[in-house]
């Protein structure tokens, strides 16, 4: 008997178990009573890999597959519509879609003129360098002719050269021997400020006027400071740029070749922040010239860079880690909408699974977007 009592405790439990589980299942948001029945019109811009269309024309991608998967939880039939960015807001705006699909950014101007769902992706602007990295040879040579220590040399000699001027007016008429007339001897006074300056000093050239001489005293001790000087920012230059790639996020963008894709957010940032660059009518175009060695770092938005990345430039390219600009994307309703709250329900039982998000991102981003 007491046998026969545990096993049906125990069977009663199972029951309650799965009832319950099924019950939680279930919690969907009811979709409202005036969208039943109704055919759905969902505008969509295409917009890599969020959206866009297979080789048999269907659409596809990260935002699209979203929503379809949104839609069967909540049982709605819908038609897609493409648009351009602009005329699908106005779209949304309007009314004139139920439902706007894409990489849409939530913006406070966009949340003033309609609504959105919980975002579903949280990126921003990503930077993508070259996957093989440069030999040793190529990185030292790279950084001796870096424009920092070329301009360390150049004021060098440019100090060596005004000195050495100075010092064969002084002495060129009491000292014909050591400084002679001419180019020749602006080359003895060079020479001999140089030897000066690294206390090598020769003799072969010594200064006999008072201010030949009151020169030579204050080049050697100005040398001192001058040369400790010059050789920690060389030296400074060629280990940072020697041991270290060139690009580790947004503040070395200033200091190398930057491409982005013409008319952009990219563009937009970094030309606000004075930050010089090369524009590309297309993100695969950039990549190459990235690929080629014309760009040290290419800007535009991580998702989209990881998508090319995944698709075309695997092994040439690497996505660096972390963003910025940060960015929500998001479904686009019309104000008031009474399907946002049935939506937004639905969309956050899908993307708390976490093997969801990754048959979701995973075919478009590549595993290492995966959130």
């Amino acid at each position: 008997m007491r046998r026969l009592l545990l096993a049906a405790l125990g069977c009663a439990a199972l029951v309650l178990a799965v009832a319950g589980q099924g019950a939680c299942e279930s919690k969907l948001e009811p979709v409202d009573p005036s969208f039943a029945g109704r055919t759905l019109t969902v505008g969509v811009v295409i917009a890599p890999p969020f959206v866009e269309k297979d080789p048999n024309g269907n659409y596809v991608g990260v935002a699209y597959d979203l929503w379809e998967d949104v839609a069967q939880d909540l049982g709605l039939r819908f038609t897609t519509r493409e648009y351009g960015l602009e005329a699908l807001l106005a779209a949304v705006r309007g009314g004139e879609v139920d439902v706007g699909v894409s990489a849409l950014s939530l913006t406070p101007e966009r949340e003033a003129q309609m609504d959105f769902s919980q975002p579903f992706y949280y990126s921003g602007l990503g930077i993508a360098v070259p996957a093989v990295a440069e030999s040793a040879v190529e990185r030292v040579v790279d950084a001796i002719f870096s424009s920092q220590v070329l301009f360390y040399v150049g004021s060098l000699l440019a100090l060596l050269l005004l000195v050495g001027i100075g010092v064969w007016l002084l002495e060129r008429r009491r000292n014909p021997e050591h400084f002679r007339p001419g180019g020749k001897g602006i080359g003895d006074g060079m020479w001999w400020s140089a030897v000066t300056m690294t206390s090598v000093g020769y003799g072969d050239a010594t200064p006999k006027t008072f201010m030949g001489r009151a020169l030579a005293m204050v080049w050697m001790f100005a040398s001192v400071a001058l040369l400790a000087t010059f050789t920690a920012g060389i030296t400074s230059s060629l280990t940072v740029d020697t041991l270290t790639g060139r690009v580790h996020g947004p503040d070395d963008l200033p200091k190398v070749r930057v491409g982005v894709l013409q008319d952009s957010a990219a563009e937009e940032e970094l030309v606000a922040g004075h930050i010089g660059v090369r524009r590309y009518q297309t993100v695969d175009a950039g990549l190459t010239a990235l690929v080629d060695g014309d760009l040290d770092a290419f800007v535009h938005d991580q998702p989209i860079l990881h998508y090319y990345q995944h698709r075309d430039f695997t092994g040439d390219v690497r996505i660096l880690p972390g963003f910025f600009d940060p960015q929500l994307y998001g479904f686009a309703f019309p104000r008031g909408s009474l399907l946002r709250k049935s939506v937004n329900v639905a969309l956050l039982r899908r993307l708390v699974d976490t093997e969801y998000r990754a048959q979701l991102y995973g075919p478009y981003l590549g595993k290492q977007a995966i959130q």
